[in-house]
């Protein structure tokens, strides 16, 4: 009777676990794909205006070569920005029974891998795409940006701030629902600065 009982509590606490993890990993992935995304959508905007002599950031290409490759971008980043709002985004703030500690170490572990996820898949189109033009390369770097900051710059700034935003009770209600907000406003500034 014992060994069922302490089987059963065995199975509802790998269950709960499994909750948290699927609901840290699930918010970690959207909030990077939103930065990816909002990275190569503003990279694309750049080479356009770029391409029509209104910015200098990118020199020596063509106006084809600029607008192809803002073509790419755009898709690309629309593209991770469409799959992260199909996804759970905001479903970690709607884990329910978990103590504060175990969200956040939910996330840091989430996080970690997911920006681990990132540089292995920058590992993969790194090579292929060394010949192409400039903005692209810039596009695939800014993956590596994703990946980085989000092994060391969130466990370290993004997840703990969004936290301690969720556990002050006494601000205004809006904060306390403000931590998918916050961790991507950190994580696309630490990709940035990575970026230049």
């Amino acid at each position: 009777m014992t060994e069922d009982i302490a089987r059963a509590d065995t199975r509802e606490t790998a269950r709960r676990y499994a909750i948290l993890a699927y609901g840290s990993f699930g918010t970690m992935l959207d909030v990077g794909l939103m930065v990816l995304g909002s990275l190569l959508v503003g990279l694309a905007i750049s080479v356009v205006l770029a391409g029509f002599d209104l910015v200098n950031v990118i020199q020596d290409l063509s106006t084809g070569a600029m607008l192809a490759s803002s073509l790419v971008l755009t898709v690309i980043g629309l593209f991770c920005v469409g799959v992260a709002a199909e996804g759970p985004l905001g479903r970690g703030r709607h884990l329910v029974g978990f103590k504060l500690w175990e969200i956040g170490l939910g996330r840091i572990i989430a996080v970690f891998v997911v920006g681990l996820m990132f540089l292995l898949v920058h590992g993969l189109v790194d090579g292929p795409v060394a010949g192409l033009p400039v903005p692209i390369t810039t596009g695939v770097d800014g993956i590596r940006a994703v990946g980085v900051a989000g092994m060391t710059v969130m466990p370290l700034i993004g997840v703990p701030v969004s936290l301690a935003a969720r556990w002050y009770s006494d601000g205004p209600v809006w904060l306390r629902s403000a931590d998918i907000p916050i961790m991507f406003v950190v994580w696309a500034v630490a990709t940035m600065a990575i970026v230049s």
